[in-house]
């Protein structure tokens, strides 16, 4: 949390419990001088711990819960499949909803994949009560156009990974890079989730070697881009 506050931000997204309960890890954050600004559960913490996520979101005034992830073998294999499983996002959406809190859709590559309007994301965005937290690494190695997916669902976003990526150099991890030096069109996506109701722009590197330079460069770049692109 040091190294994050002296790389210039004071707000951040969190992941899971990290085996704290939730008081002790508000009561970090807290120390930390940092504030949560989105919380990623994955899908068996939704199912099986619901009220400590209320506890938790709660304790840090956290306004935004993002379910980013379900393991491969847990994966709807069929658009009924996909379907239930955007119900269920629904209903918890509408009870973190009685909270205060938005539940948000997290994309990887997975769940862009499909018939047109028929992707997992179109099917988990088709309820309203649901919102999305773009990966624009991911949509940059998975799509055309992610302009264009960005804009279909613009009203939707409440954050976004900001992730910069290079489809050309191979699988895993050797995609990624810092921002500013992958193939993202970012003034073009800026102006778009500048017309949106996105808030948060989250640097990330999946597997930096490097975590001073991606967070420093990419805070640095983001400030310099938002600046001379939307003011």
């Amino acid at each position: 949390m040091d190294l994050i506050r002296a790389c210039g931000f004071a707000d951040v997204e969190t992941i899971g419990f990290h085996d704290l309960s939730p008081q002790n890890m508000a009561r970090q954050f807290a120390q930390a001088g940092l504030t949560v600004r989105s919380a990623h559960f994955d899908w068996e913490e939704f199912e099986t711990r619901f009220d400590d996520i209320l506890t938790l979101l709660d304790l840090l005034n956290c306004p935004v819960a993002v379910m980013p992830w379900l393991a491969p073998q847990t994966r709807p294999d069929s658009v009924a499949g996909w379907r239930s499983a955007a119900d269920r996002l629904s209903d918890w959406a509408a009870r973190l909803a009685g909270h205060g809190v938005r539940l948000a859709y997290h994309n990887h590559d997975f769940d862009l994949v499909g018939p047109a309007r028929e992707t997992p994301l179109d099917l988990i965005l088709a309820h309203n009560t649901l919102h999305w937290q773009p990966d624009i690494g991911w949509l940059a190695v998975s799509v055309p156009d992610p302009a264009a997916v960005l804009q279909r669902y613009a009203g939707r976003i409440v954050s976004v990974h900001a992730k910069d990526a290079e489809p050309a150099a191979g699988q895993g991890d050797d995609r990624w890079r810092n921002l500013g030096r992958g193939v993202v069109d970012w003034p073009r996506l800026l102006r778009i989730l500048n017309d949106s109701p996105c808030s948060d722009l989250f640097v990330e590197h999946d597997e930096t070697p490097n975590h001073v330079e991606t967070l420093r460069t990419g805070r640095e770049f983001l400030l310099d881009q938002m600046s001379s692109e939307v003011g």
